[in-house]
């Protein structure tokens, strides 16, 4: 399984607006300058966290972007799951023809059996969890 750019981008943005003071935010730009990824589609993965209330944007002199204490009470899985956006099983036993009968094969069920162990095995951490010491210092470069 591979997660998506944009679940990526998304979980870099959360965690680097978790190391933020609470009183700190960051612009569009000074995320796609630090994490080397075009302004466009940042915009985008900042418009649907912004959309599903993780975080707080705001225009103007004294407006940018900051986590929203939603993001800080959801588990990383069901982060993870809402980033992908794909309802789609991880296997589509209908996209090509296949040989075997699909109601002897059992291939989808343990790629959904996989898919939801991983997503339970990170919804036991939360992004306070993944502070880093030293990523401080990094943001404030």
């Amino acid at each position: 399984m591979k997660l998506n750019h944009f679940t990526d981008f998304g979980m870099r943005v959360l965690i680097y607006l978790e190391h933020l003071d609470e009183n700190e935010s960051t612009s569009l730009d000074e995320l796609a300058e630090k994490f080397k990824i075009s302004r466009n589609h940042l915009i985008k993965v900042v418009q649907f966290l912004s959309n599903n209330n993780l975080i707080n944007t705001k225009r103007g002199k004294n407006g940018g972007i900051t986590i929203a204490h939603k993001a800080k009470t959801i588990p990383i899985g069901d982060l993870i799951h809402l980033l992908e956006q794909d309802e789609s099983p991880i296997i589509d036993c209908q996209a090509k023809a296949c040989i075997f009968p699909s109601q002897k094969c059992q291939l989808k069920q343990l790629f959904n059996l996989g898919y939801q162990a991983f997503l339970k095995v990170l919804n036991n951490y939360y992004l306070k969890d993944l502070r880093f010491e030293n990523l401080n210092q990094i943001i404030n470069q």
